[in-house]
């Protein structure tokens, strides 16, 4: 993922050129559409329009989706998008990129596991807070399914494929509590944020939106706490409500990038001041202790205290112990 600055300083067109490129291994229908919006100008000059990081591809597709508008390219769309235009706005300044992706705890789980029981988790840009509930999911790794602590049959089967040895079972995880923040926090028993959150996820990634549909169900049940909030102006009280006996974990995914470098470091340092472990998963290049630790590449790179444990897919849907 591109660091979000560029949403706001680069033109229409090489957004979404490099979005068609980001996005075609597993969905040519958005790909399509981007190469085309790439190289057609009245909707450029519609989306150029858009706020700062407004104007990130994924935001608009997302309002497209959410809308149940067109996905082909051409004639179509654009009228419809003449014709939607308020709607379309009203979506995307309302919203925001919120990916709460429960793959994700493929690779937090066994992480989490390896660390003194119980844990506490604290979750930046929490969403929905389904990343908060990695021992309420089933995971089938290299074939073998493993049930985490408070799993039960309705839970969602989080398929990766791991290389190298996990450093613990995600059995062994236990969470005694839990707590996010966002700046703009999602409900999971809400129907409307939960069609925001399936919106997000791309056309032809049908199964992984059935894993987040179920995901959603799991967490509506009993959902974690998630409380408003920005970075780092807010980060203290979150990291001030941890009780006595847990051992206290700060975990955030893809979410650092959306912050300017001075409020990365901040954010850091009242980790690290904190005494709780750190644990990340973001782009290659968006933490400086990290970066160089792994090749560059689309993949993401798991830290624990900054230290790179494993490389993975950003969805989890494979990991690379190091």
């Amino acid at each position: 993922m591109q660091d979000t600055h560029a949403f706001a300083a680069n033109p229409i067109a090489q957004l979404y050129a490099s979005f068609a490129d980001e996005s075609a291994p597993t969905s040519p229908t958005w790909a399509r559409l981007s190469r085309w919006i790439a190289e057609t100008q009245e909707v450029q000059q519609r989306l150029d329009a858009l706020p700062g990081r407004k104007r990130q591809p994924n935001l608009f597709l997302g309002a497209v989706k959410y809308l149940d508008g067109p996905t082909q390219p051409g004639d179509g769309f654009a009228s419809w998008l003449e014709e939607r235009w308020d709607d379309v706005e009203r979506v995307i300044l309302k919203r925001a990129t919120q990916t709460n992706e429960p793959g994700r705890c493929s690779v937090f789980a066994p992480i989490l596991a390896s660390l003194p029981q119980p844990v506490a988790l604290l979750e930046l840009g929490a969403s929905a807070g389904l990343c908060l509930l990695p021992d309420r999911y089933r995971y089938e790794l290299d074939g073998v399914t493993v049930d985490g602590a408070e799993a039960t049959d309705a839970s969602p089967v989080l398929v990766s494929t791991p290389r190298g040895s996990l450093p613990a079972s995600p059995a062994d995880l236990r969470v005694a509590f839990r707590d996010g923040i966002d700046a703009n926090p999602l409900d999971a028993s809400d129907a409307d944020d939960a069609r925001w959150l399936r919106a997000l996820v791309w056309p032809g990634e049908e199964r992984r939106e059935e894993r987040l549909a179920a995901a959603l169900a799991v967490a509506a049940q009993d959902p974690p706490r998630v409380r408003g909030g920005m970075l780092p102006d807010d980060l203290g009280d979150l990291l001030a409500g941890v009780p006595d006996g847990a051992t206290p974990v700060v975990l955030h995914s893809a979410v650092l990038a959306y912050l300017g470098a001075d409020d990365r470091r901040e954010v850091i340092a009242q980790i690290r001041r904190s005494g709780a472990h750190w644990l990340s998963f973001e782009g290659t290049r968006v933490i400086e202790e990290v970066r160089g630790r792994v090749e560059d590449g689309p993949h993401f790179v798991a830290a624990l205290d900054g230290e790179a444990v494993a490389k993975a897919s950003p969805h989890g849907a494979w990991v690379e112990w190091l």
